[in-house]
């Protein structure tokens, strides 16, 4: 529920601003997680991001504050300003002039892999981890301790995707600081900018994480998929790699999956996501299981 009063003390403490001073307060999105406000205090525009209720079972504010903060020492998301980990509020730099990347535009999706890619490549660390398989189990459990799963194909859904996950152990591919939510949303574009926003689900992980997320939210058939990874990983890409990224894009899509079913149980609407999620993750766990005979 919004709190007026609550954000306007919010505010006017980390800008040294009288409430009177901020103008202009109305909503910009309303995300799957949190919902977010421009406001504006002496000519200069801001975002207020607000948590989602629920959230907090799933989501360390603390971790989150500490990724924003390392993004912000990198360039990854010069936006960023302040956060309360407590309460889960942050404040960020407006920009002017976004857009989110295409799906339907290679060039974007270049725009995208190439942050990914330096990110990556920074062998970074937190002493966190963000395991996605794990994470999907637990929720499991929050759900099955309240009003259960409906959904008759879930343990053969749950059964495909977790030989995927198994055939990717030990197969080489480091873990590394990662973003974890790489969707087109959490993206803004300029002309001259590729910034990376909303970092509650950063920690070490596999990078898979970040290609299969943004995968997953493309709805991409698998040749499209396998293009997107193939600008990743260069000419030298292996078979091992390509399994492995695409298997991380079933396992990503089976996390968000569960994750939506837990969102709703929460009371949210999750739009066409959740039923978006569970396709993606039965379309490539599937097609992994009997291309490799799992």
């Amino acid at each position: 529920m919004r709190d007026d009063s609550s954000m306007m003390k919010n505010i006017a403490g980390v800008l040294a601003c009288a409430e009177s001073d901020i103008v202009n307060f109305s909503e910009i999105k309303e995300g799957l997680t949190n919902t977010s406000y421009s406001f504006e205090v002496a000519g200069q525009k801001y975002v207020y991001r607000h948590p989602g209720d629920g959230t907090e079972a799933i989501i360390s504010r603390a971790h989150e504050k500490q990724s924003l903060e390392l993004a912000k020492s990198i360039g990854a998301d010069p936006t960023y300003i302040f956060m309360d980990e407590e309460k889960g509020w942050k404040i960020s730099r407006f920009v002017e002039g976004i857009r989110t990347p295409s799906y339907d535009s290679f060039e974007d999706s270049k725009r995208v892999l190439a942050v990914m890619k330096k990110l990556h490549e920074r062998r970074l660390s937190v002493d966190w981890s963000f395991l996605p398989w794990e994470e999907a189990l637990k929720i499991e459990e929050l759900l099955r301790a309240g009003d259960g799963i409906d959904d008759p194909g879930f343990e053969l859904l749950k059964e495909q995707v977790g030989k995927c996950y198994k055939k990717c152990e030990g197969d080489g591919v480091e873990t590394r600081f990662c973003h974890c939510d790489t969707y087109a949303p959490n993206w803004m574009l300029t002309d001259t900018e590729t910034i990376l926003i909303d970092w509650e689900y950063a920690g070490n992980a596999d990078p898979g994480c970040d290609l299969g997320t943004y995968i997953m939210d493309s709805m991409w058939e698998v040749p499209e998929a396998e293009k997107f990874i193939r600008e990743y990983c260069g000419e030298d890409m292996t078979d091992t790699q390509l399994f492995h990224y695409l298997a991380y894009t079933a396992i990503l899509s089976y996390y968000w999956y569960v994750w939506a079913i837990y969102r709703e149980s929460c009371g949210a609407d999750m739009g066409d996501s959740l039923p978006n999620w569970h396709i993606m993750a039965q379309r490539y766990a599937s097609y992994l299981v009997e291309k490799h005979q799992l």
